[in-house]
């Protein structure tokens, strides 16, 4: 089944575009998050065409683009896709394509862009063969394997963000994030996240993980709970952990690690 999935997006743009590879970047793409004033707020900015040498691409207009970022937040997108990379399946060539909204943007109302260390993921692509699709504003439409694969892999690639940084908006959050996902690294800078079950956005991709790539009967409420922890408990197990729950960071990591394995494919685990 072929689908029309370059659908403009139908958010409205702020700050509309900025030459030929520009930022009109979506709405108020990363509610909740903290502000800054702009310009003067923001150390150095670099900008760069590739994330771990994939180009880069605005969902917009389909076409290459080159963004600002602050350097840091730009070697942890790097050390991201490589994760990435190194757990999809290998049948896989490298990611060649990472199409987004952009980065930085000084007139954007947001900490994470203004600052350069926010990005927003729309579609990942090896080769000419899309493997990701944010956009659940167009997904959400399918059915059958065309719906539960763009799914399971929306999860699998949030739990390999998740992995990396420590906020990550996806679309359970609200309805700006329906056809990207907000990564930045304003908490968790240049280390691997770590779990805060008070965290409604960690906590709505434990649950969808739990119920979208592990098939146990989740409720997704975005609220820390006794079967939330038991089900993500569950995970681990089928994932070789031992004992403990996600509380710790090795154990945090390691549910996403599995999530995003078994998401693609990749790995083979047992029934949690």
């Amino acid at each position: 089944m072929t689908h029309d999935d370059h659908t403009a997006s139908r958010r409205s743009l702020v700050g509309g575009t900025i030459g030929a590879g520009a930022l009109g970047l979506v709405g108020a793409g990363a509610a909740g998050l903290a502000t800054a004033a702009p310009a003067s707020a923001h150390g150095t900015i670099t900008t760069y065409s590739t994330i771990n040498g994939a180009r880069t691409v605005y969902e917009v207009n389909q076409a290459l683009a080159s963004w600002g970022y602050r350097p840091s937040f730009h070697d942890r997108l790097n050390t991201w896709l490589a994760f990435w990379n190194a757990n999809t399946p290998a049948s896989y060539p490298n990611a060649s394509r990472v199409w987004g909204y952009g980065a930085h943007y000084d007139g954007r109302p947001t900490e994470a862009h203004n600052n350069g260390r926010g990005f927003d993921l729309s579609r990942i692509y090896t080769g000419s063969t899309r493997r990701f699709i944010a956009r659940y504003d167009i997904w959400k439409n399918w059915s059958g394997s065309d719906l539960t694969t763009a799914r399971r892999h929306y999860w699998a690639t949030s739990a390999s963000t998740h992995y990396h940084f420590r906020n990550v908006l996806t679309y359970l959050y609200n309805g700006d994030h329906h056809n990207h996902i907000h990564i930045d690294n304003l908490v968790s800078g240049t280390v691997n996240s770590s779990f805060d079950s008070t965290s409604r956005a960690q906590v709505l991709h434990v649950q969808a993980s739990c119920r979208y790539v592990w098939g146990l009967p989740t409720t997704i409420d975005g609220v820390w709970g006794s079967q939330t922890s038991s089900h993500s408990t569950r995970v681990l197990r089928a994932a070789g952990v031992a004992t403990g729950g996600i509380g710790t960071q090795s154990r945090w990591l390691a549910f996403n690690r599995a999530t995003m394995r078994k998401g693609y494919g990749t790995q083979t685990y047992r029934a949690p």
